[in-house]
C-alpha cells in the first residue's frame, strides 16, 4: 500500500516539470547552506579560536536567526520567494568568501551574523515556493519529497571541501568549494518560473 501511494505520488509529480526542478536547485544550494552550517564549528576551531568565541558565535547566529527569519517572511510576500532566496543565497555566497579570508575572533563572529541574517530566510522562503509550485491537491505528499532532498544535503559539500583543500592546501580555501554548490543552485533556480 505505501509502496503504491509512493508511487503514485512520484507519477503526480513528474507532470510538473518545475517542481524537480526547483527540486534540484534545492538539492544544490541547500547542500551548500547545510554544509556552512555543520563545519562552522570545525572551521573556527581550525583557525584556533577558543572555545568561548565559538559558543558565542553560536549564540549570534541563534539570536539574529529570529528576526531575520521574521523579515525574510515579509520581504517574500512583498517581493516573491525566488527573489528573497537569490538575497540569501547572495549572503551565503559572500560568506563563503570571507570565510576563506578569516583568521580572527572578529572575523568569525561576522560569519555568524551572516549566516544567522540567512539562515531562516533560505530556509523558510524555499518551503513557501516549494508550496507554490506543488499541486495544491498534493501538497503534502509532495512534501515528502521535498523533506527527502533537505535530509540528504551536506554530503556534497563537506566532500568538495575536502578534495579542495587537498589540492589548495588549506582548509580555509577548501571552503571555497562551497560556492560551486551555492552557485550552481542558484542558476537552476534561475529557471524556475512559478505558473501564472
Amino acid at each position: 500500500m505505501r509502496w503504491r501511494r509512493l508511487w503514485n505520488t512520484l507519477r503526480e509529480a513528474r507532470r510538473h516539470p518545475q517542481l524537480w526542478l526547483f527540486l534540484l536547485a534545492y538539492f544544490l544550494y541547500i547542500d551548500g547552506v547545510h554544509t556552512i552550517i555543520k563545519m562552522a564549528v570545525d572551521f573556527g576551531a581550525a583557525i584556533n579560536l577558543p572555545p568561548s568565541d565559538l559558543v558565542l558565535a553560536i549564540l549570534v547566529t541563534n539570536y539574529l536567526g529570529f528576526p531575520a527569519t521574521l523579515a525574510f517572511g515579509f520581504a517574500g510576500r512583498r517581493f516573491g520567494p525566488q527573489r528573497c532566496i537569490y538575497v540569501a543565497l547572495a549572503v551565503y555566497c559572500a560568506v563563503t568568501l570571507f570565510a576563506s579570508m578569516a583568521s580572527q575572533a572578529w572575523h568569525f563572529y561576522l560569519l555568524a551574523a551572516m549566516i544567522g541574517l540567512a539562515q531562516g530566510g533560505v530556509q523558510s522562503l524555499s518551503r513557501s515556493l516549494f508550496a507554490r509550485l506543488a499541486p495544491p491537491e498534493k501538497v503534502t505528499e509532495m512534501f515528502g519529497f521535498y523533506n527527502m532532498f533537505g535530509r540528504f544535503a551536506a554530503v556534497l559539500g563537506p566532500v568538495l571541501i575536502g578534495y579542495a583543500s587537498l589540492a589548495l592546501g588549506s582548509q580555509r580555501l577548501g571552503v571555497l568549494a562551497i560556492l560551486a554548490l551555492l552557485v550552481a543552485g542558484f542558476v537552476v533556480l534561475t529557471r524556475v518560473r512559478e505558473a501564472s
